[in-house]
């Protein structure tokens, strides 16, 4: 006689085709990602169309192999395409639905990327975060050498200072960037080797550090306090205090050179990277590699001072300029947009103005005539925008990623994957506030698949057969 065995946690297994091997819908992933961030975020049509095109073929290999995912992925999903929907019927109604593509656009590549991504096994996901990680330390050595060469565009003069922008060519969005890569690194590089994650670790903070975003800086915060919020959290940050001169020795390096009107000062700069490994390498008790460095630290600088000036105002300079524009919380230009911003959004608070209808025209609180694109504030624009119903709709997709974050919670613990996630989210939540980052197109896709492969992978009941003794 044959029974079939009864359904239970035991034979709940990862849905995964496979651990090992070629996986197509992670490969076309990186590969979108990798497009979206080396391309200035795919800010603009011809890279995200690209982008668009290889997570659609990633969503079609999903949709061929009859991939499952995640509940809180398809939730999150669906909120996400019913926002495109009604961006676009929105846009039908105004008779503007060529400014209503854009934004319908970000959110299905979001829609379609989500749940492929949540579907992946151990083998896919850890392939999406090692892209990830790769492209974070990429943007952040393009940010410290486009500010230490003086590189437009992966560097550019604002406020007075030298502002790392990276491969995506924003600053504020390079910054949110590296918080994405600095929160992935801290929960999945491996603490059995200190070495490696103190240096990925110490290479996205430097990256982050020169790129002076203030809001990305408070992200990082919110999102490192959640972990610290955490048991398991707090485990991924032991072991790292020696990333702290290893960041600052490179950082006062630079100061000389960040100044508008001053002249780059390469040699200083490596000597101060140098000297950071040679800390990290000492921390390690590799005591010849960290004596090698820090002999190399030195004769780097002694090189400077013979091709440059000794020192110069430089330093004390961009310490002043930091200290007026980058420590501070005011920014009155940025409390005009929000204002103008408010208006239209009392004018149509349920169904926006308009995607893309936004006009941002007006005068400043200096008497001057504006017209800006971009509000700042990305709650408020879609609010403006979409309506009440717009924003409800890509903040519920938001939500059932926190909760299907906190699902993981048992005996009061939540595990560090899942910390990881809801750090994330709420770094990203947080710089959102701050910075406009939803309309570069490569920073919701990071995050999306960051998130997803941080959260569980989908499960499937097996129905074992077996024979019942004689």
């Amino acid at each position: 006689m044959t029974v079939t065995a009864p359904r239970t946690a035991a034979a709940v297994v990862p849905d995964a085709r496979r651990t090992a091997g070629w996986d197509g819908r992670a490969t076309l992933l990186g590969t979108a990602l990798g497009v979206a961030v080396l391309a200035q975020g795919a800010f603009y049509a011809g890279p995200f169309t690209v982008v668009a095109a290889l997570v659609a073929g990633a969503g079609l290999l999903a949709l061929l192999g009859r991939t499952s995912t995640t509940r809180p992925a398809s939730v999150a999903a669906a909120c996400w395409a019913g926002f495109a929907l009604w961006v676009l019927v929105r846009g039908l109604l105004d008779g503007t639905v060529a400014y209503a593509v854009p934004s319908s656009a970000v959110a299905l590549l979001l829609a379609v990327a989500l749940p492929v991504a949540a579907g992946l096994g151990g083998e896919g996901r850890r392939l999406l975060q090692a892209v990830a990680l790769a492209l974070a330390v990429v943007a952040a050595a393009t940010a410290w050498i486009g500010t230490a060469l003086h590189l437009s565009p992966l560097s550019m003069p604002s406020a007075g200072l030298w502002r790392a922008a990276s491969v995506i060519t924003y600053a504020n969005a390079a910054g949110a960037a590296l918080v994405t890569g600095l929160l992935l690194a801290l929960v999945t590089l491996p603490a059995s080797r200190p070495l490696l994650r103190r240096a990925v670790v110490a290479a996205l903070l430097l990256g982050l550090a020169v790129t002076m975003s203030r809001g990305a800086v408070l992200a990082l915060a919110v999102g490192l306090a959640v972990l610290v919020a955490t048991a398991a959290g707090r485990r991924s940050l032991r072991g790292l205090l020696p990333v702290v001169p290893a960041v600052a020795l490179p950082c006062a390096a630079l100061l000389p050179a960040l100044p508008e009107g001053a002249a780059p000062r390469p040699l200083l700069g490596l000597s101060g990277v140098v000297a950071g490994a040679a800390v990290l390498l000492a921390a390690s008790r590799r005591r010849r590699a960290a004596t090698a460095s820090g002999l190399g630290a030195l004769l780097l600088g002694l090189a400077d001072l013979v091709t440059g000036p000794v020192w110069g105002p430089g330093p004390a300079v961009a310490v002043d300029a930091i200290a007026d524009s980058r420590l501070t919380g005011a920014s009155a230009d940025r409390v005009d947009l929000a204002r103008e911003t408010l208006e239209h959004f009392a004018s149509a608070p349920v169904t926006g103005v308009g995607p893309g209808l936004l006009d941002l025209t007006y005068v400043d609180h200096s008497g001057r005539l504006v017209h800006a694109w971009f509000t700042h504030l990305e709650y408020l624009q879609v609010a403006a925008e979409t309506g009440l119903v717009g924003l409800a709709l890509v903040l519920a997709g938001a939500l059932a990623l926190v909760v299907g974050a906190l699902h993981r919670r048992t005996a009061r613990r939540l595990p560090l994957r899942a910390a990881g996630a809801l750090a994330v989210l709420a770094a990203f939540a947080t710089q959102s506030a701050l910075d406009f980052l939803w309309h570069v197109p490569a920073l919701p896709l990071l995050v999306c698949l960051a998130v997803a492969t941080l959260l569980p992978a989908p499960a499937r009941t097996d129905t074992r057969t077996t024979k019942e003794p004689a």
